[in-house]
């Protein structure tokens, strides 16, 4: 201690001796120090001798700390101006701040201290739960996301919420995803502070903000922060529904890149339940557009007090009290009522919801909406007698209702200029909700709909039309937008190509458009043609491109650089790359590097990451820390992990069902089978008698999706208890799915698993031709062997 202590005033004393030396030759140089000329000339010589080791110390402890000081100063600054500035939560109640729906006006006569933006708010059955999960996790901060239909009520519920819990924490002026990237990258203290995201997609618009910076915040960096989100069901479960991020020790696997990093934050967020209130760092709640009786009970009482509430109860269909409170029925009639007496109006709102749902983000130029509302007024016989019909239908679109409320707003950027316009996301909700009602639906199955829009479209929406074709089954079309964009240039429309055509085994031609968006710079792409090259059998170049978005700070390559180097036998740098990787906050990463961590015995360190991959969602890490907590002899708390596991994996499996057809097998899947394979086991050892049906219930669904282990199992179950059809029901599906799952993926299997993670599929089907030989079936017996013999053997030995 006393030598750290002598050390320290060494240095302290030097950089004064410095500092002095610097300062006061300044001094004596510009005459500020009296004294007669011999003193300064001696002073200035003496000074002489220590101005140059003194200013060449200054300048390398400055070297060393100006920057970090610098760089703490500015981050100061930028928390100071950012919260000051930013309201308190109790405060920032005004409704459009908030974005909440406008509501239908107050009455004359109504009691003066009702709010005229708001009505009282009806208190919900999540409530309790919502405000439980903000107020344990005001330590750690986290990320909440309310889910449900347009007008549900959840904006409304989640801002009550925080009111309730976090009532002096700050609300910083955050609209854009690239303003929070700015703030994460710059390391800006945003401890107390809510941030909301009030329809979470559009922050995500052109991926501006990226999962990395959300895991960032998630995971505590930046002090506790609550990210408060809400997302429309709809938009949710597309983002579901999108291609995987791969997992697992195995590499990432290619997908969309449009929405790519809305689709990793939303999965992410665990649907809530009692299991899990306080635990996940990133949660869902849904929000019904219909009221309980018991949240219909508490509205009857606040009628006594608001007439709106009173109004909206009696003109509410099924306990729709929200979306009536929004005016939602009045908007709806509007738009689709013949009698409304204005079908130019009509058609220009009916244009505004088909380009939405065709992809064009908003604002919607006026052209954008005048291309496919005249074929639409022609079909009804219709066409506008004058050419001038558009601004007046545009003038009626946007009259309000009631006073305020309205189909189209207009959009202005700057005073005078009208960008475009914006359609009531009720009228977006309707068209989802009853296709039958409105003429939406008839006009997203023509073609020509979508030719016209992709027409009129200004350029950087082609891509995300091209999207929107596909996701609806148009994959002609969604070929036709995205070379349009790419013709001009655009990265995204490159990579989705790229996705689209090795999606259909073409490999050449999506290697080739992978290769155009890689050399524009687009790190995805980068990444992705890597993975194509391997795949094709340039290992050296699928390197170098691997390598080099790596080198650029993209997650998802190192991830897969690391991969390739443990398969390489390089465990140091695949290490490293798991590392940096999990460091910028890929749970992938996380869960590669813990189990290699455990592997290798560190155990203290593999428990951290694994923790903090399992805290974002990752089955794979989940499955992970449960058996590090099983081998450290803690039973219950690896049981616990491993149910929380198994749980999110089939909810997974539920919500995006075309990322797990065909099966991806255990080194691509996220950690879905393992989890669950281990939670069965886990089960049987404790008691075969109590647990059995229930570990049958949790391999069941991944047998039938195609895991063969779990079919396996099944099999070996039944045949013990003497139920031999379905014993061999299940073999031969095990059989069945370990063929395929070889077929397809015994490269990744044994980069992940080496040599036995090939060998436990081949005994499987070994198992089969062994059944069948009993059986007396020889003939099948012997095709069967023949298949393990030819997955067992490597394809450079192959005849």
């Amino acid at each position: 201690m006393g030598e750290k202590w002598s050390t320290g005033w060494k240095v302290a004393g030097a950089v004064l001796v410095c500092s002095c030396s610097v300062g006061g030759a300044a001094l004596f140089a510009t005459g500020r120090i009296p004294g007669p000329a011999w003193a300064t000339a001696a002073a200035g010589a003496v000074l002489a001798v220590l101005v140059v080791p003194g200013k060449k110390a200054v300048e390398a402890i400055g070297a060393r700390w100006a920057a970090p000081v610098e760089s703490m100063v500015k981050r100061s600054a930028a928390r100071s101006s950012l919260l000051s500035r930013a309201p308190r939560v109790t405060d920032a109640e005004h409704r459009m701040i908030l974005s909440i729906h406008t509501a239908i006006p107050l009455p004359d006569g109504a009691d003066p201290g009702l709010s005229g933006s708001l009505p009282e708010y009806i208190s919900r059955g999540i409530d309790a739960d919502v405000r439980a999960w903000i107020k344990g996790h005001t330590k750690s901060g986290g990320l909440v996301v309310l889910v449900g239909a347009a007008a549900a009520g959840k904006t409304r519920s989640l801002y009550e919420a925080l009111r309730a819990e976090v009532p002096d924490w700050r609300m910083p002026d955050v609209v854009t995803g690239t303003q929070l990237n700015t703030l994460v990258a710059d390391g800006v203290d945003l401890s107390r502070s809510v941030v909301w995201l009030d329809e979470l997609q559009n922050f995500f618009t052109d991926d501006a903000l990226t999962a990395n910076s959300v895991r960032q915040l998630v995971l505590g960096r930046h002090g506790p922060v609550l990210l408060a989100a809400t997302i429309r069901a709809e938009v949710l479960d597309r983002l579901l529904a999108a291609q995987p991020q791969g997992s697992g020790e195995g590499a990432s696997a290619s997908r969309p890149v449009g929405g790519q990093h809305a689709q990793e934050v939303v999965k992410m967020l665990a649907r809530w339940s009692p299991h899990s209130a306080v635990s996940e760092r990133a949660v869902r709640f849904h929000v019904d557009s219909r009221l309980t009786g018991d949240e219909l009970a508490r509205a009857r009482e606040l009628a006594e007090i608001d007439p709106r509430i009173e109004k909206a109860l009696l003109g509410a269909e099924g306990g729709r009290i929200t979306a009536t409170l929004a005016g939602a029925p009045d908007l709806i009639e509007r738009w689709t009522l013949e009698t409304a007496g204005h079908p130019t109006g009509q058609s220009v709102i009916t244009a505004a919801v088909v380009a939405r749902r065709c992809g064009h983000p908003e604002p919607i130029p006026s052209g954008v909406l005048e291309a496919p509302a005249l074929p639409l007024l022609a079909e009804q016989g219709r066409a506008p007698l004058s050419a001038e019909w558009l601004p007046t239908a545009l003038a009626w679109a946007q009259s309000p209702i009631k006073g305020r409320i309205s189909a189209l707003r207009r959009s202005m950027t700057r005073p005078g200029v009208v960008d475009g316009f914006r359609v009531s996301d009720v009228l977006l909700q309707h068209s989802y909700d009853v296709p039958d009602a409105n003429p939406v639906a008839p006009l997203l199955a023509r073609d020509e709909t979508w030719a016209t829009l992709l027409e009129h479209a200004v350029p950087a929406a082609r891509t995300a039309i091209g999207v929107a074709a596909e996701e609806s089954g148009k994959a002609d079309m969604a070929v036709r937008a995205w070379r349009a964009a790419a013709a001009d240039d655009d990265v995204r429309a490159m990579y989705w190509l790229g996705w689209f055509h090795t999606r259909l085994g073409d490999s050449s031609e999506g290697t080739e458009w992978f290769r155009r968006a890689a050399d524009r710079g687009f790190l995805p792409a980068m990444s992705s043609l890597g993975l194509c090259l391997e795949r094709l059998g340039d290992a050296d170049e699928a390197e170098a491109w691997l390598r080099r978005a790596a080198t650029q700070g993209y997650a998802e390559a190192m991830v897969n650089l690391g991969v390739r180097r443990f398969a390489l036998g390089d465990p140091v740098e695949g290490e490293s790359w798991y590392r940096r990787a999990a460091e910028l906050g890929h749970a992938v990463a996380m869960a590669n590097l813990g189990y290699r961590l455990a592997q290798r015995g560190d155990l203290d360190e593999a428990e951290q990451w694994n923790r903090r991959g399992a805290v974002l969602g990752h089955p794979g890490a989940m499955e992970n820390l449960a058996v590090l907590l099983k081998e450290r002899g803690d039973a219950e708390q690896a049981l616990e992990w491993f149910r929380r596991g198994a749980d999110r994996a089939l909810t997974l499996m539920d919500e995006s069902p075309r990322s797990f057809r065909p099966w991806p097998g255990e080194a691509a899947d996220q950690g879905v089978s393992e989890v669950i394979l281990g939670l069965a086991r886990l089960l049987l050892q404790q008691s075969d008698v109590d647990h059995g049906p229930e570990a049958e219930r949790w391999l069941r669904p991944i047998a039938e999706h195609g895991d063969p282990r779990a079919a396996a199992t099944l099999a070996t179950r039944h045949a013990a208890r003497g139920d031999t059809a379905n014993a061999v029901a299940w073999r031969s599906k095990a059989a069945d799915s370990a063929d395929d799952l070889l077929g397809r993926e015994r490269v990744s299997l044994l980069d992940a698993y080496g040599r036995p993670g090939v060998q436990r599929h081949v005994d499987i089907i070994l198992a089969h031709a062994a059944g069948l030989a009993e059986e007396g079936n020889t003939a099948d017996a012997l095709a069967w062997r023949e298949r393990a013999a030819h997955h067992d053997t490597p394809p450079a030995a192959r005849p």
